[in-house]
């Protein structure tokens, strides 16, 4: 028999889980009241209770719900879930949607990443049916208390310490995870009080996999040690969380002081100390896009961007991107990009007295027979023969007095817009100098005293 005693706490604490989660939903702003929430429902004891907490919620805070369920079949007792839960929808007058994920298209190994995916495709495919706001995920603090734990023990950035965050875009929409103040000892106690049913995965007890190792031995015997070990470890991330919103703060301001465009200037960037170097190139490649950086791959970029022995170069980036450093500055490009780029115009070795399509209406001529239409150029036999091709990162033009100016800044002063820069030709000479970046601006070669002796003379010009 339960005593009155034991009904009254379990009262209370039931309504205490429930004023906290509203107050949580509201400092977080997560859904507004008119928007369609998707509950993901696995039938266990957190998802259950999420799912009551957000149907008890009052009338003006509650969003409209629609459960999803995935039935992964991996056990017999799936299907007995999967008729619960579509019985109790029934009464509460929930939609509900359930996806199963046949036992053939399952892997021999990596069972449980693979069945993530397929959750979560689900999930996206839900957003956009429905136009859905968001996914609520009933991760709760246990949950958080594992990833960092685990995080920690595998090595990696400090802000992955965080462990899961409270909500991320998802989709069309974003995935929020809402019970993550509450212990899974407090969802406990709140679905008893309520008489809520819910499922025990006997695949959680499975020792072989490392989240439940963490569960079952390695945080148990941490409590051991200090019974707050989960407040301790929601302080800490509290903590980290603040400190790397002032971080990135203060990243964005020194970017800004490095940045031009969309490019980084060297020069201010090289003076930065060590440790500001490394973050600021995360922080802008994050920021780009570029995400999976590995410490070392930071240190090699940094090291080719402060060695001055080595003005330009290319760095592959995970995914698609490659970092391009460029005499003073470097930027990101896409590499099918790059790549569709040379692709587009054909590479021709210059005969003389020959014509070679620039464009459809103008075409490059060579020749040693003075034509008005042609600029005077003197080349030694070194340099020859010629080559019309597109333009890359890294052709520079010598200038008078022995410096150098690279074809992309060029084109940056000329305001050349992208799609005309994808265009361009540059004819070069048989050492890789740029001679005439075509239409716009010559080299200058500085010629010995007997260079009508010795020289070539040419004369380079556009005819239409």
């Amino acid at each position: 028999m339960v005593s009155v005693a034991a009904v009254a706490v379990g009262g209370a604490n039931m309504t205490t889980i429930l004023k906290q989660f509203e107050r949580h939903l509201e400092q977080g702003r997560f859904f507004a009241k008119d928007d369609l929430v998707i509950v993901a429902v696995s039938t266990g004891v957190d998802s259950m209770a999420l799912l009551d907490l957000l149907q008890r919620l009052p009338a003006g805070r509650r969003p409209r719900l629609l459960v999803a369920h995935v039935n992964h079949e991996l056990r017999d007792q799936s299907t007995v879930e999967e008729a619960y839960l579509t019985d109790y929808c029934r009464q509460a007058g929930l939609s509900l949607r359930v996806a199963h994920w046949p036992k053939e298209d399952h892997p021999e190994h990596g069972v449980e990443e693979a069945a993530r995916h397929f959750r979560y495709a689900f999930f996206k495919r839900l957003l956009t049916e429905y136009h859905a706001a968001a996914v609520v995920t009933a991760h709760h603090a246990n949950d958080l208390a594992e990833t960092m734990l685990m995080k920690m023990t595998r090595g990696g950035q400090l802000d992955q310490l965080v462990g899961i965050r409270d909500q991320r875009p998802l989709g069309r929409g974003k995935l929020v995870r809402p019970l993550l103040p509450f212990t899974k000892a407090e969802l406990y106690r709140y679905a008893r009080a309520r008489g809520l049913k819910w499922f025990e995965d006997q695949t959680n007890q499975e020792l072989t996999v490392a989240r439940n190792r963490y569960r079952h031995q390695i945080i148990p015997a941490l409590e051991r040690e200090n019974h707050q070990l989960i407040t301790h470890l929601l302080d800490y991330r509290a903590q980290l969380t603040e400190l790397l919103a002032w971080r990135n703060q203060e990243l964005a301001r020194l970017l800004d002081t490095v940045q031009a465009g969309q490019h980084l200037e060297l020069v201010a960037f090289t003076q930065l100390p060590d440790f500001q170097q490394a973050e600021l190139l995360r922080y802008w490649l994050e920021q780009s896009g570029v995400t999976d950086l590995k410490a070392d791959l930071i240190d090699q970029v940094r090291r080719v961007l402060n060695n001055p022995q080595k003005p330009q170069g290319l760095i592959e980036l995970p995914g698609s991107s490659v970092l391009v450093k460029d005499y003073a500055e470097c930027r990101l490009e896409n590499i099918n990009k790059l790549s569709s780029q040379r692709q587009k115009a054909p590479v021709y070795m210059v005969k003389l007295g020959q014509q070679y399509p620039i464009d459809k209406q103008q075409k490059l001529l060579v020749t040693t027979m003075q034509d008005a239409r042609g600029m005077e150029m003197w080349l030694s036999p070194d340099q020859l023969p010629l080559t019309l091709r597109p333009w890359q990162h890294g052709d520079r033009l010598r200038l008078k007095g022995g410096g150098h100016q690279s074809v992309h800044r060029v084109l940056i002063d000329q305001k050349v817009n992208a799609g005309d820069r994808g265009s361009q030709l540059v004819l070069v000479d048989a050492r890789g100098t740029v001679v005439w970046l075509i239409g716009r601006k010559w080299s200058w070669f500085d010629r010995p005293a007997d260079y009508r002796q010795r020289w070539q003379r040419l004369f380079i010009g556009i005819i239409k």
